[in-house]
């Protein structure tokens, strides 16, 4: 049973009234608890319908099987099911034998993968959608090609924009992993860097109706510090992950800003990013920025899709001499770079060229 005086309050963030709310949190911060007792009363209250989203198939059938066991202790009085579609909730029946009907359906899962399938279904009464673990790690797991694409299509087909559906609200949870992902490049997000009024780290994007949360309370992360697994982790990067909300794939070694001598050296492009080498011959180092001299000729496409004219596609690095001294310099720990960002999608890039 959670003590919720020390968990993530769901209905603060409500308050705001976003149509997307990035909600990134320290690990057992209570997340997907609050985004289930949302949806859970919305279906018992109004009877709203909501979706759960995973990335692939094989996400999604653990998860959905053990939905609702962690919080149907505060609902003594109905039952909950789930199957490989759907989630059910009714009041507890005199017979316990008497079948489930569609009226008793609350929620529906998606796997993002799939979803262009779905286009012509229609979802009437859904007025959530959570889309649980939305950040991944650097593993053999992969983002979607264009997965904000991908979301954005889902929530369309489910949330129906111009017509008389009701508004749909759209709750994107995750562990602290790394800020260099497809939906913080794509929408241009930020974490917060101070407390709204109700004391809550909160970042409102200025053009779209989007908030970024870190869940970072302070409660709860002294009541893990003294557990014993807390204190088997302390002084780790695993513990400032799992217990303080900071990102475990982010570190800010070799992250610097490039010097006045630098001149600039080539550009190259990687999935929608366009970046800029510098190189210090004085102090023997090279930096990656996002400054970009656009009439600047040696311009590089990593793959065949940033593939663009009046660009040179790498396809063997010993050919082209400035990305291969670029590499040889990574290797010597001699490149510097100007953002957390750009050092991960350059160890993206890195990856690929050295395959």
């Amino acid at each position: 049973m959670k003590n919720t005086s020390i968990f993530w309050d769901i209905k603060r963030t409500l308050t705001h009234n976003i149509l997307i709310n990035v909600i990134v949190g320290n690990r057992g911060g209570g997340k997907s608890f609050g985004c289930k007792e949302l949806a859970i009363d919305n279906f018992i209250k109004k009877k709203e319908q909501f979706g759960y989203i995973r990335r692939y198939k094989d996400d999604l059938k653990e998860p959905m099987n053990q939905f609702f066991k962690d919080i149907e202790y505060k609902y003594p009085d109905y039952q909950f099911k789930t199957d490989s579609k759907y989630f059910y909730i009714r009041l507890k029946p005199s017979d316990p034998e008497e079948k489930w009907s569609e009226n008793d359906i609350a929620g529906y899962g998606f796997t993002l993968s799939t979803a262009n399938n779905k286009k012509s279904i229609s979802y009437p009464n859904v007025t959530l959608l959570i889309y649980d673990e939305f950040l991944i790690d650097k593993g053999n797991q992969r983002y979607l090609s264009n997965e904000p694409v991908a979301l954005l299509n889902l929530y369309e087909t489910v949330a129906r924009p111009g017509t008389n559906h009701p508004r749909v609200l759209l709750f994107m949870l995750a562990n602290a992993l790394s800020i260099t992902n497809p939906y913080f490049l794509y929408w241009d997000l930020k974490m917060p860097t101070k407390k709204d009024k109700n004391n809550k780290w909160i970042w409102k994007h200025p053009t779209r109706p989007i908030l970024v949360e870190d869940v970072r309370n302070e409660d709860f992360i002294e009541v893990k510090k003294n557990t014993e697994f807390g204190r088997l982790i302390e002084g780790t990067t695993y513990s400032d992950y799992s217990i303080e909300n900071k990102f475990l794939l982010d570190n800010d070694t070799f992250v610097e800003k490039r010097t006045s001598n630098s001149r600039y050296y080539f550009t190259f492009n990687y999935q929608d990013n366009t970046l800029s080498v510098w190189i210090d011959y004085k102090e023997g180092k090279m930096y990656v920025s996002k400054d970009i001299d656009p009439t600047y000729p040696l311009v590089y496409s990593t793959t065949m899709k940033d593939h663009k004219p009046n660009t040179m596609l790498l396809k063997n690095i010993s050919r082209n001499l400035h990305f291969k001294r670029f590499i040889e310099n990574y290797k010597l720990g001699n490149v510097r770079f100007e953002s957390i960002n750009i050092k991960n999608i350059c160890y993206e890039v890195i990856k690929i060229t050295m395959n």
